[in-house]
């Protein structure tokens, strides 16, 4: 017994001292850091208004938001505290991916900004050749690369664009629809976009082609992913969920009792994953999105994007909302 009290005492003083010596180091931080499930830490703010948030990308060490304003902030410190990386952008920002050391952020009226070197800079892209029937860069909504060379970004008015060269340049590709497109995910070749009126789009030749699916709704999806080549998972309004085994021949609804808008998907794994939406809403699978079970977010906001990696993940929201995920394995 008097082991097990030393080590209480030792880890008492410990978070003591961490306390003392840090300023922005609250018993809420505290609370947040130091238990399993879902936590509510500090919410980002600037100007002395919440601000709000659109995406987030974590990937074990850093963790990346973007939202209104050109807002792009990144953490070192599991999300204690933020810094504000300048980009040059003043649009609202939509997403941000990243691969090794290089980072793509893209938003509104064509804003796109890239990194080569872990964000310590960022240049913008200059190339505006994919202006829209409004004569207007379209707003930008989802990007992902496949590798460091590879990529595509989705957007407003059916756009999906392709890059061969890391972003430099872009192509745009007939995606035969004119909805706004929400979301895409690729894996190799083979990829998947969802938008407006239950569009659902795929290509098995990396976009050369690209022809829709039967989604069997006419809602706004708002996210796809793939855990594997066959099986995928598509958010969208009003408690919509999506599921397929055979690549997206077909797709059938998930039965939930849910009634917000979906939207942010992660998974660690081919079996565990979650999803977020509108009013809090925190949902879990352990069998590839079979069956999903409720979760305590510790909070009513809205819910936009989720980022997991191994046991720790990030929900970000409405208002510089930002919850933190822990659990021992």
């Amino acid at each position: 017994m008097r082991g097990k009290s030393v080590k209480i005492l030792l880890r008492a003083m410990v978070l003591f001292f961490m306390i003392a010596g840090s300023s922005d180091f609250s018993w809420l931080n505290v609370s947040a850091y130091f238990q399993e499930g879902w936590s509510v830490v500090p919410p980002i703010a600037g100007g002395g208004k919440s601000m709000a948030i659109n995406a987030v990308y974590y990937e074990g060490r850093e963790i990346w938001v973007v939202g209104a304003d050109g807002m792009v902030l990144r953490s070192l410190t599991d999300g204690r505290d933020f810094e504000k990386v300048e980009i040059g952008i003043d649009a609202g920002l939509n997403d941000i991916y990243g691969r090794r050391e290089r980072l793509w952020i893209i938003g509104d009226g064509g804003a796109l900004a890239i990194s080569t070197d872990g964000g310590k800079s960022f240049v913008k892209n200059p190339q505006r050749s994919y202006r829209r029937n409004s004569g207007q860069n379209p707003d930008l909504y989802s990007v992902q690369f496949v590798d460091s060379d590879k990529g595509y970004i989705v957007g407003d008015q059916g756009l999906i664009l392709a890059s061969t060269d890391g972003g430099i340049s872009w192509q745009e590709q007939a995606s035969g629809s004119d909805a706004q497109l929400f979301h895409l995910y690729f894996r190799g070749k083979r990829g998947w976009v969802v938008g407006t009126g239950g569009v659902v789009l795929h290509t098995d030749d990396g976009g050369r082609n690209w022809y829709p699916q039967r989604s069997g709704v006419s809602d706004d999806l708002n996210r796809v992913y793939f855990i594997d080549d066959r099986i995928g998972l598509v958010t969208g309004d009003k408690g919509l969920l999506l599921r397929t085994e055979n690549g997206g021949a077909t797709w059938e609804r998930v039965s939930l009792n849910v009634q917000e808008p979906l939207f942010g998907i992660s998974f660690i794994d081919k079996s565990t994953g979650w999803v977020v939406g509108y009013g809090g809403r925190i949902i879990r699978t352990y069998d590839g999105g079979r069956n999903w079970i409720m979760q305590e977010s510790a909070t009513e906001g809205d819910l936009f994007a989720v980022s997991f990696y191994k046991n720790r993940g990030y929900a970000i929201g409405r208002g510089g909302l930002i919850l933190r995920y822990y659990e021992k394995r």
